[in-house]
């Protein structure tokens, strides 16, 4: 599950190891200890499996950002937009790399280079109508903590 997702922004692979229904970033600098127990947690969480659905991690969403090349970089309110939970239109949009067909997901940057989130495209990138469906942000943790 965690291949497909991360095939959709990479070739690259991450190494990771599913404990229960998440996937945890394999840090060699721990594996290589000999601990008398079991250790339950072993690095960074990269998500998890719901309902045989895989959810990504922001964590992990960072880690792709490094390899990815599916990339839209948005201004400053395009920015502030996409982190308060809004879909993004042409006007919030700078640069776009990688497919620019629908359907594709795409890494969420703002202009200094920091991961946002990710989102689905919906429309052509020339329409005035909503371009980018906003499928996690930054912002969700803290809209969570409201409701």
């Amino acid at each position: 599950m965690i291949d497909n997702f991360v095939a959709k922004f990479t070739s690259k692979e991450i190494m990771y190891e599913k404990i229960g229904d998440s996937y945890y970033l394999i840090d060699k600098a721990i594996t290589n200890i000999n601990f008398p127990y079991p250790l339950v947690f072993k690095g960074l969480c990269l998500g998890e499996l719901r309902k045989d659905k895989f959810y990504p991690s922001l964590a992990l969403l960072d880690v792709l950002a490094k390899f990815s090349n599916e990339k839209v970089y948005v201004k400053d309110i395009g920015e502030m937009d996409f982190v308060y939970g809004k879909n993004l239109r042409k006007r919030h949009i700078v640069k776009v790399e990688g497919s620019t067909k629908k359907g594709f997901l795409k890494l969420i940057m703002n202009m200094k280079n920091e991961c946002l989130g990710y989102g689905k495209v919906v429309n052509d990138f020339s329409s005035e109508g909503v371009v980018i469906r906003n499928v996690l942000d930054k912002g969700d943790y803290l809209r969570r903590e409201i409701d």
